[in-house]
């Protein structure tokens, strides 16, 4: 989870870059790779809100 969440990181860095250089394809393609590992992160945290919920009862 860490390792993708500093992918995360870096990919919102880099699509600011990319977009700031006016490269819309390269943008799209580093928005599309942030947006997976955003939903990556989401889905791994819904998990454990499942897991959490089950435990208790």
């Amino acid at each position: 989870m860490e390792n993708l969440q500093f992918a995360q990181g870096i990919l919102r860095e880099l699509r600011q870059k990319a977009e700031a250089d006016g490269e819309k394809l390269l943008t799209y393609l580093i928005d599309m790779a942030y947006l997976e590992a955003s939903d990556r992160i989401r889905a791994h945290w819904i998990g454990h809100e499942h897991e959490s919920r089950r435990a208790k009862g």
